[in-house]
């Protein structure tokens, strides 16, 4: 009896290092149990490693998209900014820098704000504002030489305006006799670029011109009663103002007489007298009078101010000038409501209001 042998498969599998790659084959038998297991084996190697891949992949995304974590904002106020920095550095926060003057000096360099408030929890990666001092506007005594007190005060009032003033001007100031016109400072203690740590008292050493230089008066006749203030507050004279007799007319107070005569010869610290002319017509908002006031006799000129408030936050100077005390009068013509100011050495000695 003939035996059949098995019917037998060859499989033909490549080997990718051999010459003859195509003809190389290796015959299994296909329903040997080490190719079953060879294969499962490779099936599940393929899927794990598919799995292991969507893993990684699934715990990556929820890793990117979960969010930063969370941490303290810290207490950075009164910090230099080099310690504020780092402060932040380390808690992952990031600082947005403001500037800002401050009327403290020794602010310099100091954050003075934050945004948010200390103690608050955020994501890791904030932007925490910060506001660091520039300190002072001035840190150092500027030079006033050569200037006018008036100018002194109004650069010392633009300076301080909201701030603590850091420089004082020292009452009452101290004149001298000099060549220079009056109202001229001629020396100052502290001297200029002096540091500014701290307040302070600027002491002025103003001229009030020479005294013994006779004054040829100028003609104020015609003239209105600002332009002839503005005169007389060159002059280191007293002045009164009265209204005359004569009928009103026109839209301006007018000078219409002076004593002594324009052209004559007055001794410095002499009284003028000056005769004026009233409007006839005026707006219906407009108030006309004449302001008058006797101030103490000083044993030294004093500066004297006139200032036209009309509201708390808008006002003007009439006219300043170094004056040695006595009566002092002039006109005016203003809005319903508004006052005038008299001021000696910067302090208010009179205040008139003007009727409604």
């Amino acid at each position: 009896m003939k035996l059949h042998r098995p019917t037998t498969r060859r499989i033909g599998i490549r080997i990718p290092g051999s010459p003859n790659a195509i003809d190389d084959t290796m015959a299994l038998e296909s329903g040997d149990p080490k190719v079953r297991r060879y294969f499962r084996s490779t099936l599940l190697l393929f899927a794990g490693a598919f799995f292991v891949m969507v893993f990684f992949f699934i715990a990556g995304f929820f890793l990117a998209v979960r969010g930063a974590e969370r941490t303290v904002v810290p207490e950075i106020t009164d910090l230099t900014l080099v310690e504020a920095l780092i402060m932040l550095q380390e808690r992952e926060l990031y600082p947005r820098l403001q500037v800002k003057y401050t009327g403290n000096p020794g602010d310099r360099g100091r954050i003075i704000a934050q945004n948010p408030e200390p103690g608050l929890y955020v994501k890791a990666g904030r932007r925490i504002t910060i506001t660091v001092s520039k300190g002072a506007i001035i840190d150092n005594v500027e030079d006033y030489t050569g200037k006018t007190v008036e100018e002194v005060r109004s650069r010392l009032r633009t300076l301080f305006s909201t701030y603590e003033p850091l420089l004082i001007i020292r009452e009452p100031i101290t004149f001298v006799y000099n060549d220079a016109p009056a109202g001229t400072i001629l020396s100052q203690v502290p001297a200029p670029g002096s540091p500014l740590a701290e307040p302070r008292e600027l002491i002025l050493i103003v001229s009030r011109s020479k005294t013994n230089r006779p004054i040829k008066l100028p003609d104020w006749t015609n003239l209105s009663s600002e332009k002839t203030l503005k005169s007389l507050s060159t002059l280191p004279v007293t002045f009164e103002f009265t209204q005359s007799d004569t009928i009103p007319s026109g839209t301006i107070v007018q000078v219409i007489s002076q004593s002594p005569l324009p052209g004559s010869i007055i001794e410095p610290g002499s009284m003028v007298s000056l005769r004026y002319k009233a409007p006839a017509s005026l707006p219906k908002d407009i108030r006309h009078g004449l302001y008058s006031h006797i101030l103490p006799e000083y044993p030294v000129p004093v500066l004297l101010e006139a200032i036209v408030r009309q509201t708390e936050t808008d006002d003007y100077t009439l006219f300043s000038m170094p004056y040695p005390g006595g009566p002092i009068s002039f006109p005016y013509t203003l809005p319903a409501g508004s006052s005038i100011v008299l001021k000696v050495n910067g302090k208010e000695v009179n205040r008139m209001n003007v009727l409604p």
